[in-house]
């Protein structure tokens, strides 16, 4: 690597997945597709086919007459670089696969030509993609699932719902609404449905990032329009790496604090964290930009209170399953038991899947603080607020789509400059 890189601005391009791609796919068409599709993608940037320089595991782009002086502006340029390569599928013959791909940005010298730290991070980065490799059929079955969801979020057809969380000693009092999403053109429904299985298939292509950032920045957007209303956005565990769009998120929470201090961001429970000293560094700077943290479906799943532990969420919510369970009178102490060592990790404890008045009763004999579910209220695609429409997602990676607080941002950064 050290004998390739002259002095100048280069970018590192790892792709996750590959392993899964090779089980799936012709290996060598798709290398060759991907290829084409980074020489065809990056020429409104500037890179010409001689600047791709392949190598084993990563590929370096040399930038031609791009000199970026701040972060921000490094990161929002990585971003809209990772959008241009990821936005649309790569054709390899019949198929069409989604690709996600890992970027750093690279200033380079003769005395110090790339910055090891840069290689390291990405090559864990991309052995986190690595750890589980699907196999061939469920990769394909999960493309095929995931190309069409992310066709029809271009075509607004992937709506936010909205569900209260309320105060057992006053259910009239909503503590937030959290923010679900609801695709209405899921095998040709009519009415819009949950997105649970396409989350599971998005977990497993290892393109949360994607998702979690388009739900996310939407949010944003609600939370922009409507100031007196407080949200909850659902982040996977695998999205929990500091990438440029959480920096650049950051960047828009510290400079909007009577927003932050709106959102709350939920970690969902679906899948393990990879790196979780790295998760909770990235969650405790999040809390520090002043939007409040809560560990999802505690007590199933892959969450336990070890990460709520380093990073004193806000909020803990206990699983629908343990609610249920406590039906049966052999599963109330188990929920009495999680709900008391949460009381002591968050401020406020909620218990989810609150479907029956027992549901709720057995909730706040345990001792929670608040309570969702269906007996409260089901989900809605209509905002319960006044003056309020429908919200759809937008894609973060479509180019058509400018996003407001990026460039807010990023107008009153270079008039400062």
């Amino acid at each position: 690597m050290q004998q390739v890189t002259p002095s100048g601005n280069y970018l590192l391009l790892g792709l996750r997945s590959s392993e899964s791609f090779a089980q799936a796919y012709d290996i060598a068409l798709f290398r060759q597709a991907f290829l084409s599709a980074i020489q065809e993608r990056l020429r409104p940037y500037g890179v010409a086919r001689h600047d791709i320089l392949v190598l084993d595991q990563v590929v370096l782009i040399g930038l031609t007459d791009c000199h970026l002086s701040t972060q921000f502006d490094k990161d929002l340029f990585l971003e809209r670089v990772k959008a241009a390569l990821c936005y649309e599928p790569v054709s390899c013959g019949s198929d069409k696969v989604l690709v996600n791909v890992v970027l750093a940005w690279v200033e380079a010298s003769r005395d110090y030509p790339v910055c090891p730290a840069y290689l390291r991070s990405l090559a864990s980065t991309i052995a986190f993609s690595e750890l589980e490799p699907q196999l061939g059929e469920q990769t394909r079955n999960d493309m095929d699932l995931a190309t069409r969801f992310f066709a029809d979020m271009r075509d607004e057809k992937v709506a936010l719902s909205f569900q209260p969380v309320v105060f057992v000693e006053n259910p009239q009092q909503v503590l937030y609404y959290e923010v679900l999403l609801r695709w209405a053109g899921s095998d040709g429904c009519i009415e819009p449905v949950s997105c649970a299985l396409l989350v599971q298939a998005i977990e497993r292509l290892r393109c949360t990032e994607r998702l979690d950032a388009s739900v996310l920045w939407s949010v944003v957007q609600v939370l922009e329009r409507h100031p007196d209303i407080h949200l909850a956005c659902n982040i996977s565990p695998l999205s929990l790496q500091y990438s440029p769009w959480w920096r650049l998120l950051i960047s828009v929470l510290d400079k909007a604090p009577q927003l932050a201090s709106r959102l709350t961001l939920e970690i969902t429970e679906t899948a393990a964290v990879f790196d979780q000293e790295a998760a909770a560094s990235l969650l405790r700077m999040l809390r520090m930009s002043g939007c409040k943290l809560a560990i999802d479906d505690i007590g199933a799943g892959f969450n336990t209170l070890d990460l709520a532990r380093q990073v004193r969420p806000h909020i803990i919510k206990i699983d629908k399953a343990l609610v249920h369970q406590a039906r049966d009178k052999d599963g109330i102490a188990v929920l009495n038991s999680w709900v008391h060592a949460s009381r002591g990790i968050g401020q406020y404890v909620i218990a989810e899947g609150i479907e029956t008045p027992l549901d709720f009763q057995l909730s706040v004999d345990a001792g929670v603080h608040a309570v969702q579910g269906y007996l409260i209220k089901p989900p809605c695609v209509q905002p319960p607020w006044e003056g309020a429409e429908p919200c759809c997602v937008r894609d973060s990676f479509n180019p058509s789509h400018t996003n407001f607080a990026l460039n807010k941002y990023s107008s009153k950064d270079q008039e400062q400059r």
